[in-house]
């Protein structure tokens, strides 16, 4: 059984070992990329000035216009983009803790040869969180935790099928997603300090929140291959581990 402070141990000693800076560094390409363009057309809609150009009838079609271009462009580059840079950043601190990453692993997605099947399985993963927050809000986030693994199943198997992916990740989180909400609560204290220093020190706190992520993952693959619970549910073939030589 995995405890909070045991994984945020490994996770001090991993940027300890191997360096906090090229995580930092990651932590911050990987927001710059997945940054969703839907925020520019928050702003819009959220400035006063919003509500009176609308009744401007010369103005207000391209006004609309443009918000809509906004959120098709954000949806098709977080499709595109942002998920396979999300996937790659898992994959950048699963090698990270065996013996330091290199920042191009960010974009490991692009080069593995089944970019599209990441695209399509990340998706579905938000697809099926929409669909099921529209039944209650609770349901939702309980899909979100059911789901929380599969883009570090991704991370390590870019090839894997969506279905398999999914299924591994529910067994993987199963009478696990209440200590995993709680290990993200854990780090609001950090979270809201960061805030207070005028928002810039979240980003500095992001690298170790991730490491910790990592370590996470990793005692769910000891799961997967029966290490801690006695029942397998998953084949080296599938999970066939992180290293940096691999494409």
């Amino acid at each position: 059984m995995w405890t909070n402070s045991e994984l945020k141990q490994r996770a001090k000693s991993v940027l300890n070992n191997f360096g906090y800076w090229t995580p930092f560094l990651a932590t911050i390409l990987t927001g710059l990329l997945s940054t969703s363009a839907s925020n520019i057309a928050s702003v819009i809609t959220d400035n006063p000035e919003y509500e009176s150009v609308l009744q401007n009838e010369e103005y207000a079609p391209i006004l609309i216009s443009a918000v809509l271009l906004i959120m098709a462009f954000s949806f098709i580059w977080n499709t595109f983009i942002g998920y396979p840079v999300m996937v790659g950043m898992n994959r950048f601190f699963m090698e990270n803790r065996l013996s330091g990453s290199k920042i191009d692993r960010l974009f490991y997605v692009f080069k593995s040869g089944n970019y599209l099947n990441v695209v399509k399985t990340m998706f579905l993963l938000n697809l099926k969180v929409f669909l099921w927050s529209l039944l209650l809000l609770i349901p939702g986030i309980i899909k979100s935790y059911e789901y929380y693994m599969v883009p570090y199943i991704l991370a390590e198997n870019p090839g894997i099928s969506s279905k398999r992916a999914f299924e591994i990740s529910k067994e993987m989180t199963n009478g696990e997603k209440f200590d995993i909400f709680w290990l993200g609560l854990s780090f609001f204290g950090w979270i809201l300090l960061g805030t207070l220093a005028c928002g810039i020190g979240v980003l500095f706190v992001e690298p170790y929140i991730q490491t910790t992520y990592a370590e996470l993952y990793q005692v769910m693959r000891e799961k997967a291959f029966g290490t801690s619970h006695g029942f397998r549910f998953a084949e080296t073939s599938e999970l066939p581990g992180f290293f940096p030589e691999q494409a």
